[in-house]
């Protein structure tokens, strides 16, 4: 019996340190492509793409559910030059996360403008079509995803939503550049440095969005002589 046990956790310390191992690999790799443009750029040449239009994600119909199609760097060159847009739109793509074999994975937005893109914004449903998808808004197909894709997709939207508003220095008034992986933007004129703040939706099971309401009685009585306990949600 003892025996049995020793082996039993020793197992489950052997996969606890690779699930620990695989998840220090991979933010370590996503911190360096973060940093090196160079080596984000090197990674766009085997990486995956999501779509988007104004915020909106590219999805695709599979029996009961919705998926995310991914596109190749080789694929999304293709279909800019069909519709007549330059390959350097790319460059306002974000990255939103890697496999375990480090395969990247990144977000673009083919609806927006950029500050610094001069191609317009491409035509829905031209894309549909060429897509073979549907530009849809996320919180109606967010339950028909799987856990993955509704993660990925869920960043990617928040992410790309806070680049769209923080084009411009507020102070300088000048458009801002981001880097290659989109997880800053800087003010040329005055060095200022723009990270992004984003809250992205989660997806939870009944249980877990239970245990995340906290809810409690706050008197607030002490404060004002009008006011009286309010009933106050805290996640």
């Amino acid at each position: 019996m003892s025996l049995y046990c020793g082996i039993a956790c020793r197992r489950k310390s052997f996969w606890s340190y690779r699930l620990l191992s695989t998840y220090v690999t991979k933010s370590r790799y996503l911190f360096e492509l973060k940093e090196d443009d160079d080596a984000c750029k090197k990674a766009q040449q085997t990486g995956a793409f999501y779509l988007f239009h104004s915020l909106a994600p590219l999805l695709q119909k599979s029996e009961h559910q919705y998926q995310a199609p991914q596109h190749s760097l080789l694929e999304l060159e293709r279909l800019l030059a069909k519709f007549g847009q330059d390959t350097q739109r790319i460059e306002d793509s974000v990255l939103i996360g890697c496999s375990e074999q480090h395969e990247a994975w990144f977000a673009l937005d083919l609806g927006l403008n950029s500050s610094s893109s001069i191609n317009a914004s491409l035509q829905k449903p031209e894309m549909e079509t060429e897509l073979k998808g549907s530009f849809m808004e996320l919180r109606k197909a967010l339950f028909q995803l799987n856990t993955k894709d509704a993660s990925l997709l869920s960043t990617a939207q928040a992410l790309l939503r806070w680049h769209d508003g923080h084009q411009f220095c507020s102070r300088s008034g000048q458009p801002t550049k981001k880097n290659m992986a989109g997880s800053k933007r800087v003010c040329p004129s005055n060095k200022i440095i723009y990270y992004p703040q984003v809250k992205a939706w989660k997806r939870l099971s009944g249980e877990k969005l239970q245990k995340r309401c906290d809810w409690r009685w706050k008197d607030y009585s002490t404060l004002h002589p009008s006011t009286g306990p309010f009933l106050i949600a805290h996640s």
